[in-house]
């Protein structure tokens, strides 16, 4: 199926070179293989609104006439692509000339590609991937008036590249010197995909990062860049004809200054870990780096990252002197999300904080949310941890129209979904093969609630009420008992590493039924559709958690922050007392917030709900270990994955859910439960005594609204902005002012004691 938009493509056929021989057993994609280049001509009478429609299987960068057709990176994006491939259209009137002209697609392997690298010692994406294979192309040029001028086919030639290997993990291996064979026709093959204009914006490179120091170490010379990048490097150098540079990425250094592997490694490949060293399979190297390989060619040399993006502070680079190192720098590369919100403060660590957050979260975005570098998949725990914080920051309504569809499009015949979408194999404590542990599956529904609560995206809740009628069904197939066996838990609280040992385990398993349940029943009455069994289902799952965990203190479960945080949220009990126990047991801790990324995230909104924002700001403030200050004292300028390092990504916003509280605390703006495209807010802001100043915004679907404050004496000047068709409730000090919505932006200021 052709989208109606993208007609243009019909008859147009997929072109590439010869398929790669890898072998048997797939140990040859570490060898030399040229990437392939396919080359069409067009002719052109009207220059004028000329577009290219281009979709590929794995990465692509496109010329037009010798020029780059676009300024994006990492093109084509990662799907069920024998259920959807994502299609993008370039308005290339100004690189388009009457007459002949010339299209060129350098591919790369992408997620259509991948090594057969053992993951974790077990997941081989091609055999895992739905569909793996020959990077290819499919092109349509068209006219001002959207009829067809050209399309890839039979007629197309290819020609090798420079690049002798490429794969998301490991990187690439150019030869600078290597000036390209015309090989012949191209191999085609009839489109039988369905085509979709694409919905998440493009990886773009920004900014340019010079780095703080060069030295010389044994071997090689050791680049910091003073901060922690994810994205290209790009280095200039002098060298000899067949002169073999290798430049090895690293996060973090170790005790004796020297690059750490450990943290980025792909899939842990490698690693000595508990259970042993990580195997890689068949022909992987021992040592799964992030490494580019470069053979110059004579004098002056340039080399850029076009189709591995990396996370690294340092990069170890051998076979150069000093002297031989004209330049190095590197350029961020991440999705192009638009902001959303912005918060600025007079309390230096709140404002290192906010930049920490907004920094590691683009660092893993690129087509999908990510979780770090070693593993680049689209967890959805993550996902439902760092929702509303990711929200409050960028504009991810693209993000969550593509994971919605990617959730669904791996959905299993039983209604299960998978860990990761897309799905990679990866099943931790699944109910089956492609069904993930229970509060991974919860980020279907779970975000289907929020497209319409922060954007008003009805369509996609129609859409896929389909798919989501079906995950309840599947829930409500099983014995509870059994099924909450399939939970992780509340993943990386600071009490425990890894995956085992997760406070509360078995009452979040029954948690993340309700939660799971009460998510699709709440887009069925969103959506007006019979929900009647759906809400008899979580009652009756209600009372049989409170009766299997409540215990005669009025506790749950093993009486952990986790459980207060979930029983508050889910309504297991009073909630505001609670919330109030929650708060206690934390001053308790000395303020450390103990949970997984689940209860963190439920605990800052209850606490902030209830009124206990200085438990919150005690946390997010607090000296020694654990803390964020301890987490950030490296001056890389992103988060870690725990705050207790096991095995653990330096890059990975994992823990920065704190977003949401800054908004809704510091910043006072909350998304009401019941809100349609953000109409409804509730703004009460906490007017810490650790900060004097706030300015917090939040651009939504109507427009923008902000809230600031700022401390004179012994009062606070507060003002407060809501775009038209927005209605909210202003507390302060106890009360309530009913804000209704107006036709057009409303500004008012308050003078408050405090």
């Amino acid at each position: 199926m052709i989208e109606p938009e993208l007609a243009a493509l019909e008859g147009a056929l997929w072109v590439s070179g010869p398929d790669f021989d890898y072998g048997t057993d797939g140990a040859g994609y570490y060898e030399d293989h040229h990437d392939q280049i396919v080359t069409g001509r067009f002719e052109v009478e009207d220059v004028h609104g000329v577009t290219l429609e281009v979709a590929s299987l794995g990465y692509r960068v496109v010329y037009l006439n010798g020029h780059r057709v676009s300024d994006d990176v990492l093109a084509g994006e990662w799907t069920r692509f024998d259920k959807l491939v994502y299609c993008d259209r370039y308005d290339v009137s100004d690189l388009v000339v009457p007459g002949e002209n010339t299209f060129e697609a350098e591919l790369g392997n992408g997620w259509y590609n991948p090594s057969p690298l053992t993951l974790f010692g077990k997941y081989n994406l091609r055999e895992r991937l739905a569909e793996v294979g020959t990077p290819q192309a499919l092109v349509a040029v068209v006219d001002g008036a959207g009829n067809a001028i050209a399309r890839s086919d039979s007629s197309w030639t290819w020609r090798e590249g420079q690049l002798t290997f490429n794969n998301v993990y490991l990187g690439e291996r150019r030869d600078l010197g290597f000036l390209g064979t015309a090989r012949g026709g191209v191999v085609t093959r009839p489109n039988t995909r369905s085509l979709a204009p694409a919905v998440v914006e493009h990886c773009h490179r920004s900014g340019v990062v010079e780095p703080r120091d060069v030295r010389e170490l044994d071997g090689g010379l050791l680049v910091d860049m003073g901060e922690m990048i994810a994205g290209f490097a790009e280095l200039t150098f002098s060298a000899h004809a067949g002169q073999r540079v290798t430049v090895t990425y690293a996060e973090v250094v170790d005790g004796e200054g020297r690059p750490s592997y450990s943290s980025n490694l792909a899939g842990m490949v490698g690693l000595d870990t508990p259970r042993g060293r990580c195997p890689g399979g068949p022909g992987a190297p021992a040592l799964a780096l992030e490494q580019d390989v470069i053979v110059a060619r004579e004098g002056e040399n340039a080399f850029s990252n076009e189709f591995c993006w990396h996370s690294f502070r340092y990069a170890f680079v051998e076979g150069l002197k000093r002297g031989d190192l004209l330049g190095f720098s590197a350029r961020y590369a991440h999705t192009d999300l638009a902001p959303a919100g912005d918060l600025v403060t007079d309390n230096p660590l709140y404002q290192e904080l906010v930049d920490a957050a907004c920094r590691t979260k683009l660092n893993n975005v690129h087509g999908l949310w990510e979780d770090c570098a070693r593993e680049r998949l689209g967890y959805g725990g993550d996902m439902v941890a760092l929702f509303s914080s990711n929200a409050f920051l960028f504009d991810v309504r693209g993000l969550l129209d593509k994971t919605l569809a990617d959730f669904r499009r791996d959905q299993t015949e039983r209604g299960g979904l998978p860990e990761t979408a897309p799905f990679v194999g990866i099943g931790s404590n699944g109910p089956a093969y492609g069904e993930g542990t229970l509060l991974w599956q919860l980020a279907y529904p779970y975000l289907a609630v929020r497209a319409d609560q922060w954007y008003g995206r009805r369509d996609l809740l129609e859409r896929e009420w389909p798919g989501l009628r079906r995950f309840a069904d599947y829930l409500l197939s099983f014995d509870p008992e059994e099924l909450s066996r399939h939970c992780l838990g509340d993943h990386g609280s600071v009490e425990s590493s890894g995956f085992g040992g997760t406070p509360d385990k078995e009452l979040c398993g029954w948690c993340a039924i309700l939660w799971a349940l009460g998510c699709v029943a709440e887009v069925a009455v969103r959506l007006g559709e019979d929900a009647d069994d759906l809400t008899d289902a979580t009652e009756a799952l209600t009372q049989e958690i409170v009766s299997r965990f409540r215990n005669e203190d009025g506790s749950f479960g093993e009486g952990t922050q986790t459980s207060y945080a979930f029983a508050a949220a889910l309504g297991l009990g009073d909630a505001c007392d609670l919330t109030a126990r929650l708060a206690s047991l934390i001053r308790e801790h000395d303020y450390v917030i103990s949970c997984g990324i689940f209860g963190t995230m439920l605990a800052f909104d209850q606490l902030n709900r209830y009124g206990h924002d200085d438990v919150v700001e005690g946390w997010l403030l607090r000296e020694g270990d654990p803390s964020f200050r301890d987490m950030l004292a490296s001056g890389s300028g992103a988060l870690a994955e725990e705050f207790h390092a096991f095995l653990s990504s330096y890059d990975h916003a994992m823990f920065s859910s704190y977003v949401q509280w800054l908004w809704q605390g510091l910043g006072g703006i909350r998304v009401a439960d019941d809100a349609m495209a953000a109409g409804h807010l509730v703004i009460r802001p906490y007017l810490s005594r650790e900060t004097d100043s706030v300015a917090c915004s939040y651009e939504t679907p109507r427009g923008q609204a902000s809230v600031s404050w700022e401390r004179r004496g012994g009062s606070v000047s507060l003002t407060v902005t809501l775009p038209a068709g927005t209605r909210a409730e202003l507390c302060l000090t106890g009360d309530v002012t009913v804000l209704p919505a107006a036709d057009a932006p409303v500004t008012r200021t308050y003078l408050v004691e405090g």
